[in-house]
């Protein structure tokens, strides 16, 4: 248990928080701009593509202190990325509709889709920390 208390109470994570606010408000306000013109996926996948780019500069310098050669942990951060950006919005974008549902709430698609999206990026950042930290910047 200490090991694991240790492992998540660590200046990375403090950083990776930090780096990843900023991005979450940046991400999520564009993403919301964004949805009249490019609906779900395409407004969430243009600002987490951009917000990324930030991400993996200021994470690979200042939260992970990463070595590791540039090419393998950009490709390794792409990955990860993809793999939780696909996990994180494909999973909010059923649990929502669904929960919505079972609970009765009186909101349009639209408002759905726009609270499933605040979830997703929730997911998102769990599932980021753990595949940064433990593969994409590991040297």
């Amino acid at each position: 248990m200490k090991k694991l208390i240790r492992f998540f109470c660590d200046r990375s994570l403090l950083f990776f928080l930090l780096i990843g606010g900023g991005n979450t408000i940046v991400s999520m306000i564009g993403s919301q701009l964004l949805y009249g013109a490019l609906g779900y996926w395409g407004s969430t996948a243009l600002m987490f593509t951009l917000c990324s780019i930030v991400s993996f500069i200021l994470n690979r310098k200042y939260s992970f202190q990463s070595k590791a050669p540039l090419v393998r942990s950009a490709v390794r951060f792409s990955i990860v990325i993809a793999v939780c950006y696909l996990l994180s919005f494909g999973i909010s974008d059923l649990l929502v509709p669904w929960a919505v549902g079972v609970l009765a709430l009186p909101l349009s698609a639209a408002w759905v889709e726009r609270v499933a999206m605040l979830v997703a990026q929730v997911i998102f950042t769990g599932c980021n920390y753990l595949g940064q930290r433990l593969w994409a910047f590991k040297e």
